[in-house]
């Protein structure tokens, strides 16, 4: 697949690495969060390949790759950032 280079581009160093592995395969793991670790490995196993080809690998949209990408080397974190909405009434 032809296509640009991607802007960022993802090193993971070994201990990275492996806890984005244990990510992946623990059973109690997010399934958003175990899509977002496919995405940073992807891209870090395979420095060149685009977003289009990760987001074919990991079965996601390349917008979603982008984002992650991103987000990855800005905060080095795969949580998401807090929702907008309304204060809540009752404390938790």
């Amino acid at each position: 697949m032809s296509g640009p280079q991607p802007k960022y581009p993802i090193k993971l160093t070994t201990a990275e690495e492996a806890k984005l592995d244990s990510l992946i395969k623990a059973r109690n793991s997010r399934q958003g969060e175990v899509v977002r670790a496919k995405i940073i490995l992807t891209a870090h196993r395979q420095p060149d390949w685009n977003n289009q080809q990760i987001a074919q690998a990991v079965g996601c949209s390349d917008r979603l790759v982008r984002k992650w990408r991103k987000r990855w080397v800005e905060s080095q974190c795969l949580t998401d950032l807090p929702r907008p909405g309304a204060p809540r009434r009752f404390s938790p």
